[in-house]
């Protein structure tokens, strides 16, 4: 049976400047899972690089270019309605939290398409390490006490937009390239590694990390402590 997951840009910019792009080939060779990123994403992660903007980006992006070529990453290209419900999630995320009277813009196309994406083809799963959209989705109060800390001003919330955002994205599970990394070593993504695979893993939580992927270190030691 094939599984999908939604992926923002974050999560592939932390994997492939980790080096460890290949666990989207182990896991869709293991799993059967289809990575699907839309327009915007591969414009964000490929093209634009490509293009010459961006050159640190520009290795990565054709490492990502070659996955998309072999299948492991797969474009899905948006029609009416999921540009419909892209600029419908930019509106109500971009209106949902009022720092003095002035709405916060917190979320970029890229996102927002990607979630639209995933509401078209009923995809639960998305990854994503940006955290942002990651805490709108899971805990959007969590996020109003950040900005508030942020910035040390209180922070009013538009509840009706909330509302709609909220049922807009139910059912949606954010997981960041680390718990993608997870998955794959406990599947045996790390075993050429033999007796250092565990050094492997650790090594490649940090890397990850260093790479883009928001996850504390006290949360990488609890990971790395559990798995064998």
């Amino acid at each position: 049976m094939e599984k999908s997951i939604l992926c923002d840009s974050s999560a592939l910019i932390s994997l492939t400047e980790a080096s460890l792009e290949d666990a989207f080939y182990f896991l869709k060779e293991k799993f059967n899972i289809k990575f699907i990123i839309p327009p915007s994403v591969e414009y964000e992660t490929i093209l634009r690089p490509l293009e010459g903007m961006f050159k640190s980006h520009s290795f990565s992006a054709m490492r990502l270019k070659r996955a998309m070529n072999d299948g492991a990453i797969i474009k899905i290209e948006s029609n009416g309605s999921v540009k419909r419900t892209t600029n419908e999630v930019l509106r109500l995320t971009n209106n949902l939290f009022f720092m003095k009277g002035n709405p916060l813009r917190l979320v970029q196309m890229g996102e927002a398409e990607m979630v639209a994406l995933a509401k078209e083809l009923d995809v639960n799963h998305i990854l994503i390490d940006e955290r942002t959209t990651r805490m709108l989705i899971e805990s959007p109060f969590r996020m109003k006490e950040h900005l508030e800390k942020e910035f040390g001003v209180s922070i009013m919330v538009n509840r009706e937009n909330l509302a709609k955002f909220s049922e807009l994205t139910k059912g949606m599970e954010p997981m960041r390239s680390s718990e993608l990394l997870v998955i794959a070593y406990e599947n045996g993504f790390l075993d050429k590694f033999n007796e250092f695979k565990k050094q492997a893993f650790e090594a490649a939580m940090y890397k990850i990390k260093f790479s883009g992927c928001a996850i504390r270190f006290d949360e990488i030691a609890e990971v790395v402590k559990a798995e064998r």
